[in-house]
């Protein structure tokens, strides 16, 4: 017997790794530039304060390293870095942590009774997130091979005068 085996058609490996960079690179820079903008009543991503992601409590700091701009930052680059693994897993936990982090500024706005509204920082990062999540499931991806059906080896007699 022998057993026929059939290649699925994939699209092109430079496809999807083109595909991921731009993306990659479109939600890293949405990450890090959020950072830049106002994230509520005024106040910069590299101004508020991490208190922010888990209580009502919206202040500015001077430390740098304690605000979300900081965070969106770094969550920016570790998507950029995980260009370097073959599949995107990092840039898949970076969009993931970035989404999670809008997430609980989200509530907490939300659980502020006060006329305060999320400005377009936060919806930057949000952006920047999911195309960093999309961009992780890209990239370079093996053949996948099947088989299809099994064909039997017949031996016809043969007639001898």
């Amino acid at each position: 017997m022998a057993l026929r085996t059939r290649v699925a058609p994939v699209r092109s490996p430079a496809t999807g790794i083109g595909l991921r960079l731009i993306l990659t690179l479109l939600g890293a820079a949405g990450l890090i530039a959020s950072a830049f903008f106002p994230w509520i009543s005024d106040i910069d991503g590299l101004d508020l304060h991490l208190k922010s992601l888990i209580e009502t409590t919206f202040v500015a700091t001077s430390n740098i390293f304690a605000t979300v701009g900081f965070v969106a930052i770094v969550l920016g680059l570790v998507a950029v870095l995980g260009l370097a693994a073959r599949f995107g897993g990092l840039t898949r936990a970076a969009g993931a942590l970035g989404i999670v982090m809008v997430v609980l500024f989200g509530i907490e706005v939300y659980r502020e009774t006060s006329s305060i509204e999320m400005q377009e920082g936060p919806w930057i990062a949000l952006a920047g997130s999911v195309l960093a999540v999309l961009a992780g499931f890209l990239g370079w991806r093996p053949a996948a091979v099947t088989p299809t059906e099994t064909v039997e080896d017949t031996v016809e007699p043969v007639d001898t005068p």
